[in-house]
């Protein structure tokens, strides 16, 4: 079975506790799913400022942006924002 590390920006881990626990809670299980389906099609895809293509998932009312590196088996983590924003 593939296993990926999962990591996460600190102001990623510095918002859960403002979430719902429902919320929080469907957050969790989607970063673990990360860990052995590390090869998910986002809701869409951004850029970052060096043109990697980053994944982004809505979750309810929140997107979950994240990019994987395959090289290394790591999933990294980079934002929580309002969905549509």
């Amino acid at each position: 079975m593939i296993s990926y590390s999962v990591f996460g920006e600190a102001r990623v881990a510095e918002s859960l506790p403002r979430w719902k626990a429902a919320e929080r809670e469907r957050l969790i299980r989607f970063f673990h799913k990360l860990r052995t389906h590390p090869f998910p099609e986002g809701d869409y895809t951004e850029h970052d400022d060096i043109g990697r293509l980053l994944q982004v998932f809505v979750i309810g009312r929140h997107a979950i942006v994240f990019w994987v590196d395959h090289a290394i088996k790591e999933v990294k983590i980079l934002d929580l924002k309002p969905a549509g924003n």
